[in-house]
């Protein structure tokens, strides 16, 4: 399953990364954000609260990475260069991922920096969207969203621009075992 949403996900530019453990997983964000943020005072990183970062000494990881902001509001996530959050499922068919939440915070970290990282549980790939459906019970869903790839937009000359009205990269880390 894994394969074939990496190969539809970067079919569609997306980034797609395979790691085997949580610590690893961080590893790597952690390098990002120090490649990605120079800039240690400015908060440039939303990170929202999830099922990762549990077990997770966030005063420590703020201390070490003072760019990250784990309290999230309109302001905060617009000038972020970087928004980090858990989604919900991932869609082998299209190697689309699938955000459900009422949560703003969660929405906010993947619709307004411009570069998003999407941290999904390699448990929750999913062959197809009829599947995804037989998962949810979606007249229970206040808000879903489907993320295929980088935000993108063409004018009347099909002129493509990548992330005008959201993301120009998506950045999804596919994490076993947490």
């Amino acid at each position: 399953m894994f394969d074939l949403f990496k190969q539809k996900a970067e079919a569609i530019n997306a980034e797609v990364h395979k790691f085997s453990s949580k610590a690893e997983a961080l590893d790597f964000i952690k390098d990002f954000i120090k490649q990605n943020t120079p800039n240690k005072i400015s908060k440039g990183v939303v990170w929202c609260d999830s099922e990762f970062l549990e077990g997770v000494d966030k005063d420590t990881l703020q201390k070490e990475l003072p760019q990250i902001e784990f309290n999230i509001d309109l302001n905060s996530a617009a000038s972020a260069k970087i928004g980090i959050n858990q989604v919900d499922f991932g869609v082998a068919e299209t190697g689309s991922l699938v955000e459900i939440s009422e949560n703003i915070s969660k929405r906010l970290c993947s619709t307004l920096p411009e570069i998003h990282i999407a941290v999904l549980p390699m448990r929750k790939i999913l062959p197809d969207m009829e599947s995804l459906f037989r998962q949810i019970e979606i007249n229970k869903i206040p808000y879903m969203t489907v993320i295929s790839g980088p935000s993108r937009t063409a004018d009347i000359e099909r002129v493509l621009t990548i992330g005008v009205h959201g993301p120009e990269r998506v950045i999804i880390l596919c994490v076993d075992n947490f």
